[in-house]
């Protein structure tokens, strides 16, 4: 991330259009409260009203929560505020709150946000150059949207946008990651006993309201199960799919002994919950429920004890956005507050600026609320009350608040914190992957999968839409055709006459992947309708066979385009590589594998070697921003790792192999941030949510706490440096086990 100083800020947003302004901002926005912005609609009357309103925008999900970007002056800020609020209004709106983005400096934001309230009763937010300006310096994503949008700007000040030296990022200064990267390297075997309990709670509550004995019966398919799961659940897609099935059986088995935990009836494919296990799970949810309870009277208390004079109505609301805001926090801070509660950091910087923000997010969250409901006076003490919650809470309050820090502590393992999955999208961006031969080979044999089953074809795309750069060199295109040439006479020669009388059980002991596909997709909608046919979805036949040059050309037109990748020639690859080297190294794989052709040895030698060539060109060893090296060699292939023992150690231990299974499970599968913020915020208060940070053994929660006080003992610059060695371990670690592989 390119830290903007205050003096090239200040020079962009002194100059741009107001229209360019009002486009990154609203972009900002959209970062910062997950929420989109879309113009007013229906307000074409052409006069006073329309014109104030033409650069205001709308909550797309809260209606009542208005945005308005504007260049104007200090002087005059308070002006244009009041006319907006009065043009919404005049033409129908029900506004709550008016946030107000600028582009000039605003110090004497309360006198403004007061006298819009007196005015109209409508809370006003106030985000000028300041914010603007911490922001883009702290999230990767508002930093990307400031650098794109004015990019012609800043290329004609450059000497001012030069980063400051020594910076780190947003992810080296918070606990969360690194936190998260020991636990993976730490908990290489057991990640399936975690998952199996968490799947079974998941289950058990989304069949909640099932009943075998009500008429007709209540009862919830397999689909409708899974759909709930993934409704609910985060990181549903990577963490309960492998598992449903397998768990609904589980827990359909009758024990002797046992009350009968889930009823299946076969003829439906359904499932209810018996009698009897709703009645238990209602009774292990009432030490949750009562806690709850108590939470929510605690915080009355704390705005009774406020020398404010309340009327119910604005109580009731108070007290349910501390309550929003409170698990709103935890969603994007739960690890950092989890160890504050249990003094492994000394000290909490939340600043008002962020609970102001987590209140704001909670009032766009309820629709039902009406101008005048909260006053500034009663958002002030919401304020206050957030403070003493996390400052000095009570014992009541800290029961509760370690319900949470167990279940936010669990998402992290699961890679289901925002934060975490922002890290490793930002990585991704950064790859450079010289893509293997059994990888593309792969691909190919998945061309009339359905497209949810098409591991590596989406493993590929998804890297590349993230940003990623897929490598094709010139060795891999080779030993592409070569295999593609190969299956090609295979199936000329013994299959191609015997087609029509072949069984399934005899094309399966064929050892050339693209001639099982060939079979198992003829005669399916959208299969080859030949064998020709299939060689030509890839490559002309004819230039095929002769080897030509065209063949070449053809299958690296195809590859390119397919996966969008980026050609690599062999003159490149071999840029500052130690040929003598390489040959020593092509021996050696030769000794331990004779059954492979010398030149597939010779190319894997090439690439290893590469690899270190291109690392040293890019200068990789010497970024600080905890994201470790860019470029990788995405493979299975491990035999070559043997060989190259003193090669790796001579670069610092850190190998040359990327697992697929890193990039599958940390990358491809994981979700969208933006989406998780919502479903943990929504599943952090329920009862289900609260009883899963039960499952995290203390063990690991020990573990975890352990990992952000060795965190606090380090300052930032050598946190990015063990950041980076930890994932550079974990990209190429062959012995952990990952619940969903690269076969």
């Amino acid at each position: 991330m390119q830290q903007v100083r205050q003096e090239l800020l200040n020079f962009v947003t002194a100059y741009v259009s107001g229209a360019k302004f009002e486009t990154f901002a609203k972009r900002l926005f959209e970062i910062e409260y997950g929420q989109r912005f879309t113009p007013l609609g229906g307000i074409h009357d052409g006069g006073a009203d329309g014109i104030l309103l033409a650069g205001v925008q709308e909550c797309v999900e809260e209606p009542n929560t208005f945005v308005q970007f504007s260049a104007t002056k200090e002087e005059v800020a308070q002006t244009k505020i009041v006319q907006t609020v009065a043009a919404l209004i005049k033409t129908g709106r029900n506004p709550v709150q008016v946030i107000y983005g600028t582009s000039q400096r605003l110090p004497k934001q309360d006198r403004i946000v007061e006298h819009v309230f007196s005015k109209h009763k409508v809370l006003a937010a106030i985000r000028d150059l300041e914010w603007i300006e911490k922001l883009i310096n702290s999230n990767s994503a508002a930093n990307d949207a400031f650098h794109q949008a004015f990019a012609p700007e800043i290329n004609g000040v450059l000497q001012a946008a030069s980063p400051l030296e020594g910076k780190v990022n947003e992810f080296v200064s918070d606990p969360t990651v690194f936190a998260f990267l020991s636990h993976q390297l730490a908990d290489r075997f057991s990640q399936e006993k975690l998952h199996k309990p968490i799947v079974d709670a998941l289950i058990f509550w989304a069949l909640r309201a099932t009943d075998p004995d009500s008429t007709p019966k209540r009862l919830m398919n397999r689909g409708a199960v899974s759909t709930a799961l993934v409704g609910l659940f985060p990181n549903a897609k990577s963490v309960i799919a492998p598992h449903l099935d397998e768990r609904l059986k589980e827990l359909s088995r009758k024990v002797v002994g046992e009350i009968e935990r889930l009823r299946y009836y076969r003829k439906e494919d359904s499932f209810c919950l018996p009698f009897e296990m709703r009645e238990h799970l209602a009774a292990s949810a009432l030490q949750e429920v009562d806690s709850q309870e108590n939470f929510r009277s605690s915080i009355a208390e704390r705005l009774s004890a406020m020398a404010i004079s309340f009327i119910e109505k604005e109580k009731e609301l108070c007290k349910n956005l501390i309550f929003d805001s409170v698990h709103g926090y935890f969603v994007e801070q739960g690890l950092v507050l989890a160890a504050f509660l249990e003094k492994k950091l000394e000290r909490l910087d939340i600043r008002d600026q962020v609970l102001e923000d987590e209140l704001r997010k909670a009032l766009s969250g309820r629709a039902d609320v009406k101008k005048g409901d909260i006053t500034p006076s009663g958002f002030g003490a919401c304020l206050r009350v957030l403070r003493g919650i996390f400052y000095e809470p009570s014992p009541g309050e800290r029961h509760y608040l370690s319900y949470l820090s167990r279940t936010s502590m669990l998402f992290n393992t699961l890679q289901s914190s925002p934060k975490i999955i922002e890290y490793f999208s930002n990585m991704a961006g950064n790859y450079r992957l010289l893509v293997g031969t059994d990888m593309l080979v792969k691909a190919l044999a998945e061309t009339y999968l359905p497209d949810e089953q098409k591991q590596i074809t989406n493993l590929l795309k998804i890297a590349a839409e993230m940003g990623a750069t897929l490598v094709l060199t010139a060795p891999v295109l080779d030993e592409v055709l070569t295999h593609i040439h190969a299956a090609d006479l295979e199936f000329r020669n013994h299959y191609s006459a015997r087609e029509q009388y072949l069984s399934s059980a005899a094309v399966s002991q064929c050892n050339r992947i693209l001639i099982r596909t060939y079979f198992f997709a003829k005669g399916k909608i959208g299969g080859p309708k030949s064998w020709w046919h299939l060689i030509n979805s890839i490559v002309d036949p004819d230039a095929l066979r002769a080897r030509s040059v065209k063949a070449n050309q053809d299958l690296m037109n195809f590859l390119l385009q397919r996966f969008k990748m980026r050609w690599m020639p062999e003159e490149d690859l071999a840029e500052g590589v130690d040929r003598r080297e390489v040959n020593k190294l092509t021996d050696q794989l030769i000794e331990v594998r004779p059954d492979k052709h010398m030149e597939l040895s010779y190319n894997d030698a090439l690439i290893t070697y590469a690899i270190y060539a291109l690392r040293a060109k890019g200068r990789e060893s010497a970024l600080h921003d905890g994201f470790g090296y860019r470029t990788w060699w995405l493979t299975k292939e491990v035999t070559v790792l043997s060989k190259t023992g003193m090669l790796v150690a001579s670069h610092g231990g850190v190998p040359y192999v990327m697992r697929p299974e890193f990039l599958l499970n940390f990358i491809a599968l994981s979700p969208k941030a933006g989406g998780v913020r919502q479903k943990f915020q929504n599943l952090l208060p329920t009862t289900v949510g609260l009883q899963l940070g039960n499952h995290l053994s203390t063990d690991a929660m020990d573990k975890m706490l352990a990992s952000v006080e060795e965190w606090s003992l380090y300052p930032p610059e050598r946190v990015s440096t063990m950041m980076a060695d930890k994932v550079n371990r974990l990209m190429h670690d062959r012995f952990k086990q990952y619940i969903n592989k690269v076969e």
